[in-house]
């Protein structure tokens, strides 16, 4: 039978499945877009991969959008400049493992994509609505940006004082370190990147009503951390199950594991609660 500490580590310490496809997939169409531009560069031809790019860049021309339903979603994952790539990608991976054993997975990858779908709703609405922005002209929009801005609030809003050591400041609370990037945000809407800057807005604005209406819905009290405490209890005090059997079946184990890593301690029974209680007793 594994090693009931290990397994409870690489849950809190590893990112979900769902989590890791996502970068994955941003890492991967990256690779093959970056290799077009540059061998259409050097062949003359850069205006075929600027038409290519449109083709799944959501446009804020309304009548563009009609056509092209599906920069929707494409949009999510086009990224043309590495350090874009890698920032987003490594913001998602930071604050999506401080909130992935309190929300779940699923639920952790729903927060992005519901995210970024509010950051194309904001940019739509906004560039067709407000003079100034109307008056630059279309535009279109792509990056993961707004999707992982989501998945930051929602992190300073259910743990909002978690800390990170960051360089030459030493010790930050995460609620800051959002904050920081939505004031950046919002001054630079009327700069070079205004629709995207109004995407990660958007994103920002859904990640808070998800993180309070989640916060809304589940005690404080009963969140993971919690839950780990109130295991330590239970073990110091050999809490004895009634009328189970001694040992859990690795089968058993290895279900409510999975379950955990999908959506959470706080979404199992007090009978699977008990036979985690019984698995770690065994395994000490």
């Amino acid at each position: 039978m594994r090693s009931i500490s290990t397994d409870i580590k690489n849950i809190i310490q590893q990112p979900g499945q769902g989590l890791l496809k996502i970068i994955i997939a941003n890492g991967v169409i990256f690779i093959p877009v970056m290799i077009a531009q540059v061998g259409l560069e050097i062949a003359g031809r850069s205006n075929l991969f600027k038409a290519g790019i449109a083709q799944v860049s959501l446009p804020s021309s309304l009548s563009l959008l009609i056509q092209r339903p599906w920069s929707l979603i494409t949009n999510f994952f086009i990224h043309f400049d590495v350090f874009h790539l890698v920032f987003n990608m490594l913001f998602l991976y930071f604050f999506g493992t401080i909130i992935q054993d309190f929300i779940g997975n699923r639920r952790l990858v729903k927060l992005y994509f519901y995210g970024a779908l509010a950051g194309s709703a904001a940019f739509l609405l906004v560039m067709n609505t407000v003079s100034f922005f109307i008056s630059k002209g279309p535009t279109f929009l792509n990056g993961a940006s707004a999707g992982v801005f989501a998945v930051v609030v929602a992190a300073a809003t259910i743990r909002p004082n978690y800390q990170v050591h960051l360089l030459l400041l030493g010790p930050v609370r995460i609620k800051y370190i959002s904050a920081f990037y939505i004031l950046w945000s919002f001054i630079e809407t009327t700069g070079s990147n205004a629709g995207g800057n109004i995407a990660h807005l958007g994103g920002a604005i859904l990640g808070f009503i998800i993180a309070k209406n989640f916060l809304a819905a589940y005690r404080p009290q009963a969140i993971f951390e919690i839950k780990i405490k109130e295991f330590a209890q239970a073990v110091h005090q050999k809490v004895q199950p009634r009328k189970e059997p001694e040992t859990v079946p690795e089968e058993e184990l290895n279900a409510i594991l999975d379950k955990i890593s999908q959506s959470g301690y706080d979404s199992l029974s007090d009978y699977e609660q008990k036979r985690l209680f019984k698995a770690s007793q065994k395994n000490d």
